[in-house]
């Protein structure tokens, strides 16, 4: 019986413990991640000196003209590897050479930790650091300095591995010699390197100045391919070589009055505006005998004492040289295909191209 009795008022004691819940206590509100303080956020942490001078370069990276760095537990001496650490970054690495102007980090000591305060005035734009090529070799520089030359872009600035010193001014050089189809301007062309001494990995910078737009050096290329081709087809019924070539020198010589002027644009002014100059005659009958699928080669020589442009030629199975130029200026009636010995006053390495016997 006293069971009975106890059963109502234990159920009674139950529900009256719910009533004394208070409600807020049963809230839920869907789980949001906390948002970082801008406390937490703009600073690197350093313990030893090789992380210290990566948080050095990580501003500079970014092109972060302020930054901070903490520093909880370091193993070495920071008044000291602190200074040093500045100087190598902006002196003797890559990046820092080639970006910052001047650089500042002064430490000062914040309860638990040691916080660093850096401030840097960078020599380079935030967009020019993004722009720096990858890590890459210099046979990649090659293919990309090439491409750039075809596309008439004005800068390329890569990190190159192994670098020794190679001759980067002559990559420009080289492909414009090579592709004067393609390459209607030779631009000026500055390298600069970061730094100029000590190790294999260096920043090279390559900017190139052109005289004419990239759109309108489009055109001229455009242009002289079409009248190459125009070239091409005015003798392709001619059976020999000679024949060819005889029709096409007097199709130059009746296009224009020639006239000799220094011309940033050799080719171009030389098949689309009359204006001569050895280097346009010759880079112009190059294009002219490509088209032809005639054996051409641009020789860069000497004459009478002067920096001096012309052509040998295969005219039949026979190596012959052709001065496009002399003869137009000078108004030969014909093309004269002349032998190694008939060259007077001509200077060039007859190691580099073939002998006209």
């Amino acid at each position: 019986m006293k069971r009975l009795v106890l059963l109502p008022v234990l159920l009674v004691l139950l529900t009256g413990c719910s009533a004394l819940v208070n409600s807020s206590y049963l809230h839920v509100s869907p789980y949001t991640e906390p948002v970082k303080q801008e406390s937490e956020e703009g600073y690197q942490t350093a313990e030893n000196y090789l992380s210290l001078k990566n948080a050095l370069l990580y501003f500079v990276e970014n092109g972060q003209e302020q930054g901070s760095i903490r520093v909880y537990d370091y193993s070495g001496e920071l008044a000291a590897e602190l200074p040093e650490a500045v100087q190598e970054v902006t002196e003797k690495d890559p990046l820092g050479v080639y970006a910052v102007e001047t650089m500042e980090a002064e430490s000062s000591l914040i309860v638990a930790y040691q916080e660093i305060r850096v401030d840097i005035a960078f020599r380079r734009t935030p967009e020019q650091i993004k722009a720096i090529e990858p890590s890459t070799s210099m046979n990649v520089l090659t293919d990309r300095l090439e491409k750039a030359m075809a596309d008439y872009e004005t800068e390329v600035t890569a990190r190159v591995s192994y670098y020794n010193g190679e001759d980067v001014a002559a990559i420009p050089r080289n492909y414009y010699r090579s592709h004067p189809a393609e390459v209607m301007e030779m631009p000026k062309v500055t390298v600069n390197v970061y730094p100029e001494e000590g190790g294999y990995v260096r920043i090279i910078e390559v900017l190139m100045e052109y005289t004419n737009s990239a759109e309108q050096l489009r055109q001229y290329r455009e242009a002289v391919q079409t009248s190459a081709h125009a070239a091409q087809e005015y003798v392709r019924y001619r059976e020999t070589d000679t024949d060819k070539l005889q029709l096409l020198y007097t199709y130059l010589q009746e296009r224009f009055s020639y006239v000799a002027i220094d011309t940033a644009t050799p080719a171009y002014s030389f098949l689309c505006d009359g204006i001569a100059t050895s280097e346009g005659a010759a880079r112009s009958l190059q294009i002219i005998c490509d088209e032809m699928e005639l054996e051409c080669y641009t020789v860069e020589g000497i004459r009478d004492g002067k920096p001096y442009v012309w052509n040998i030629v295969a005219v039949d199975g026979i190596y012959c040289h052709v001065d496009l130029y002399r003869l137009l200026m000078e108004g030969s009636e014909g093309l004269l295909l002349l032998k190694d010995g008939a060259m007077t006053g001509y200077e060039w390495d007859a190691t580099m191209y073939p002998a006209c016997l």
